[in-house]
């Protein structure tokens, strides 16, 4: 399954969308109609003539999954790390922690500054301990993307992915 991209793609601030529910003719009108890249390990789905735009992956692993997007598309930088919920993928939006009150613990209240709330699930996202696991995680998939102090790449070009993946036939 492409979901575990899909998160990582959204940390990086790309517009993603995932359902892996849906049927390869409800992938392709949607990605038509969202003029989105379809992004699949389906061969048969790949192949369907006059498809959208797609991208076959064949990497097993996350990591590898992610540099053979960018390579395959191009994609030199990326819009925005940690901008986007990696559950629904809407864009995050900074919150004080009277607002978020009811949402995170009062010791994460009290000790952190920095709140950004989901207005698609209200999630609430803080840059807890996790963060710099997250960071290096992406930093080793593709050094630089996270502008952290290797190769320094910022924020830019904006690229819009459906990431799916049917599952294999036994």
């Amino acid at each position: 399954m492409l979901g575990r991209l899909a998160r990582w793609l959204r940390s990086l601030g790309h517009n993603t969308a995932y359902d892996h529910a849906a049927g390869d003719p409800a992938l392709l009108r949607r990605a038509a109609r969202e003029r989105r890249t379809l992004v699949t390990r389906d061969t048969q789905l790949a192949a369907t003539p006059r498809s959208p735009r797609t991208v076959l992956l064949h990497a097993n692993d996350t990591p590898g999954q992610l540099r053979e997007l960018v390579d395959a598309l191009g994609i030199a930088r990326h819009p925005g790390l940690l901008t986007r919920c990696i559950i629904c993928n809407a864009r995050l939006r900074r919150a004080t922690a009277d607002q978020v009150e009811k949402r995170a613990p009062e010791y994460v209240r009290s000790t952190q500054r920095e709140f950004r709330a989901c207005p698609g699930c209200g999630r609430v996202y803080w840059p807890g301990t996790h963060r710099p696991g997250i960071i290096a995680a992406l930093e080793a998939a593709l050094p630089g993307v996270t502008g952290h102090p290797r190769n320094g790449v910022g924020i830019a070009k904006k690229v819009i992915t459906l990431a799916s993946e049917r599952p294999k036939k036994q």
